[in-house]
């Protein structure tokens, strides 16, 4: 420390008791492996290394064109009859919502659209929610909000074509999700 900076503190600081942390410089070999051992964030496209060959794959983001989304596994005509008269039952139609299969949302980042609040409502016929890698446990026919968020889980819609009960349980849940 050089020794006007001693003086200096020495009127700034009377009567407390003062000490010198020895300087140590870094030889520039240190400060180069320092910097390259910082790591950088890759938005978007993750870099796969098998054997030789370097492969770029690139991050496919969920982004739902509505706020209510419906996640279904398989679906048919039938299915999509009997979805339209749920929707029509709590006063939504299919324009008004994102359907989407698992196949499709498997190969997207669906974090990105829960954590930035696209969504309102998600329900999921017959799928559970640890097929998208969201770690949230759903009971059927009951309906769970997060982050202002409303999930429900129900049985997939080829089941519930001929079964009442799961048909009245739904309608309960939905009934206290939209209406």
């Amino acid at each position: 420390m050089p020794e006007n900076n001693t003086i200096l503190f020495q009127q700034l600081f009377v009567g407390e008791q003062l000490y010198v942390i020895p300087e140590h410089s870094l030889q520039k070999e240190e400060i180069a492996v320092e910097n390259s051992q910082i790591a950088t964030p890759v938005e978007e496209k993750t870099i796969v290394k098998a054997d030789t060959k370097v492969e770029e794959v690139k991050v496919l983001h969920f982004v739902p064109n509505h706020r209510i989304v419906i996640l279904v596994d398989e679906y048919s005509e039938a299915d999509q009859a009997l979805l339209a008269k749920i929707l029509t039952a709590v006063k939504l139609n299919l324009n008004q919502i994102d359907l989407v299969h698992l196949a499709d949302l498997s190969q997207m980042n669906a974090r990105t659209a829960f954590s930035q609040n696209l969504i309102s409502h998600f329900i999921t016929f017959g799928v559970a929610l640890q097929k998208i890698k969201l770690e949230i446990p759903l009971n059927p026919y009951q309906t769970k909000e997060i982050k202002n968020i409303r999930f429900l889980f129900s049985h997939a819609l080829s089941e519930l074509q001929h079964d009442v009960e799961k048909k009245k349980a739904l309608w309960k849940a939905l009934q206290e999700m939209f209406l």
